[in-house]
């Protein structure tokens, strides 16, 4: 179930829509961004849970990294619109996650990242990015364990 936020319309056909309806069984996104999951363990009842979020923005990914502990991620993966034939979206895990470096260009967006075995830094449309000095590592994949559990 997921809840709506004020200001953000689900373009959704009139039969499946009740009047004030702010609880929704999907989630729509008319934007061509990139959405995020995010895999972490929680503590419910003295047990440990894995917990999956669906992330639609760069920011609050970056806000939920900066509340939950390093120790508790278990994986990061973008979900992207493709563009060739097949499929229409990719899933790819990251396997690392910086913040630009503070004098870094704004265009460069509020995130850089790894994916799986590509040793290619690349921002959110997925342009390769040179090295810069002062980048802070956010998120780091456990070696060997790509992808959650």
């Amino acid at each position: 179930m997921f809840i709506t936020a004020p200001g953000l319309v689900q373009h959704l056909h009139p039969a499946q829509v009740a009047p004030q309806q702010t609880h929704w069984p999907a989630i729509t996104l008319a934007l061509e961004r990139p959405w995020y999951l995010l895999v972490y363990d929680v503590s419910y009842n003295g047990q440990k849970l894995s917990q999956t979020s669906l992330v639609a923005w760069d920011h609050t990914l970056l806000d939920l990294l900066a509340r939950i502990p390093v120790a508790a991620l278990s994986g990061i993966a973008r979900l992207h619109r493709r563009r060739e034939a097949g499929p229409g979206w990719a899933l790819e895990w990251i396997g690392a996650l910086w913040a630009p470096a503070p004098g870094e260009c704004p265009a460069l967006g509020p995130l850089l990242f790894k994916l799986g075995q590509d040793p290619q830094l690349r921002n959110t449309d997925l342009k390769p990015v040179g090295e810069a000095p002062g980048r802070r590592l956010l998120y780091e994949a456990p070696s060997g364990r790509l992808g959650g559990r």
